[in-house]
């Protein structure tokens, strides 16, 4: 092959090249939109009343349990419906307890199966309505008494595009969306944070699927603002991760690009 052929090849073969370093660097790059959070979309006022807690929207479902807690004035009146207290003198042993609770489990009927009053039903209640029945049911027996309720064993899942998928224990009741995303270690430079897909049971059972985006800032003052027990997340990941991008071109995409480019020189010597 003449020189001229060769420098030729050489030439184009670099313009190729170049070309396509160029191609890749263009898709790999991820536009600042689709990575900052809380962005203010409508540049409105940056004050937002966040909408009613956990506390008051959530409503029990089968399999939840319940933190409760009797106390009266008389230890010994307490001790007769809080048997984590009583566990020396033949209480319930092998139940689930805490240190000052007591686990409930709401059976398929919706029921919790309390010491005493025996079956309360808790359907179509908040923890504030199902602490109002558990009071109603123990006044029959006491007088002077204070109910606590919790929920308890509570979590929801993370998976996708984020650094740390599984399911995450939820350490209060009010855990918000951002908590979250720091639950799960954060996205992944991948993560399409503006289609993070939402599964959650509403009170009848049934799984409604919501499109979050996590970058408008609008969705403090949304019904997702705050995590639900059973709650699941799924981050979507962008085309890029599809074309073997990310916020860089990989090192193995250069490699390749640098191997191919001297292979066709070394043909065309």
């Amino acid at each position: 092959m003449s020189f001229a052929k060769v420098k030729s090849v050489r030439r184009l073969c670099l313009f190729a090249f170049s070309i396509i370093l160029f191609a890749a660097t263009f898709a790999s790059c991820i536009p600042q939109s689709h990575i900052v959070m809380m962005q203010n979309r409508d540049n409105g006022s940056t004050i937002f009343e966040a909408l009613d807690t956990i506390t008051r929207k959530y409503k029990l479902q089968t399999n939840d349990y319940l933190y409760i807690s009797i106390t009266s004035p008389d230890a010994r009146l307490s001790a007769f419906f809080n048997p984590a207290f009583n566990l020396g003198s033949g209480g319930a042993s092998s139940a689930l307890t805490s240190k000052d609770f007591y686990y409930y489990l709401i059976d398929d009927s919706m029921n919790i199966d309390f010491p005493i009053t025996g079956k309360i039903n808790l359907r179509d209640c908040n923890v504030d309505m199902a602490k109002e029945r558990i009071s109603e049911a123990v006044s029959e027996y006491l007088n002077d008494f204070t109910v606590t309720v919790r929920l308890a064993s509570n979590s929801f899942t993370f998976i996708g595009e984020v650094n740390s998928q599984g399911v995450k224990t939820m350490a209060r009741d009010q855990l918000t969306i951002y908590d979250a995303i720091a639950m799960a270690g954060g996205f992944t430079p991948y993560a399409k944070r503006k289609e993070v897909k939402l599964l959650r049971k509403d009170d009848t059972g049934r799984v409604h699927m919501y499109t979050l985006d996590v970058t408008d800032d609008n969705i403090i003052n949304s019904d997702f603002y705050y995590i639900y027990p059973n709650d699941i997340l799924y981050v979507r990941p962008l085309k890029v991760k599809m074309l073997g991008f990310g916020e860089i071109i990989s090192t193995s995409l250069v490699t390749s690009l640098v191997t191919l480019y001297l292979l066709v020189l070394n043909i065309s010597k």
